[in-house]
């Protein structure tokens, strides 16, 4: 090889910074094959009944990436909800904006309002709290401090702050669950909404004629 062949070679090879970052865009790549792959997999099936290898076939990556961009099935598990956990945030974040312009009555209307778009926009996420609220696990507790009771909480002070509801005591547990699950179960379970009124669920359509219901059953007990 003589040195004009070599000098071509050399440049014509990728320089050290974009072969890492073409390393970098395969790797993120791939976490986020992992990672869509294990929430469609864990809330369809819960997460005893999913294995790290069949999270990998199932992605299409090679073996030991999973524990190589997670740790572990427990961490991808983390991961998974954190990332279910960051977009409801990215959605609470634009709420709260229109929140404070609101009278109390008008916010909690908005919140049950956007709590349903949510859920249509991301069924995966009820579907695994629908496997995950059925077990006394760590993956519950760590749901529940992380998300589950300030979000009650902070629902249950919206209602104190609307003087035209009326809930009494244990009432609003009630209350809590039917807002949880009337908003939620027609988009987790949207498979069976086809099959029995043969109706897509996840049209606008269907989601703001549900969310517009849902605010009128659950403000129900406001005073005439």
């Amino acid at each position: 090889m003589n040195l004009p062949e070599l000098s071509t070679m050399t440049a014509a090879s990728p320089k050290p910074k974009q072969r890492r970052r073409r390393t970098q865009e395969r790797a993120e790549l791939t976490r986020d094959k992992l990672l869509q792959t294990a929430a469609q997999l864990f809330s369809d099936r819960g997460y005893d009944a999913v294995s790290v290898r069949e999270i990998e076939m199932e992605a299409g990556v090679q073996r030991n990436l999973l524990t190589y961009h997670f740790g572990s099935k427990e961490g991808m598990w983390k991961s998974v909800a954190s990332d279910l956990l960051s977009k409801l945030e990215q959605f609470r974040e634009v709420r709260d904006n229109v929140l404070r312009d609101l009278a109390p009555h008008e916010r909690l209307a908005y919140v049950i309002r956007s709590f349903v778009r949510f859920s249509a926009e991301n069924p995966e996420f009820n579907r695994m709290m629908l496997h995950e609220g059925k077990r006394d696990s760590w993956r519950m507790a760590w749901l529940a401090d992380t998300m589950l009771r300030p979000a009650a909480e902070e629902l249950r002070e919206l209602i104190a702050q609307d003087e035209a509801i009326h809930l009494k005591g244990d009432e609003f547990i009630s209350w809590y669950y039917m807002f949880i699950g009337g908003g939620s179960t027609l988009f987790a379970i949207a498979p069976e909404a086809k099959h029995v009124f043969g109706v897509d669920t996840l049209t606008d359509k269907i989601i703001d004629q549900h969310a517009q219901m849902m605010v009128e059953l659950l403000l129900s007990r406001a005073s005439e």
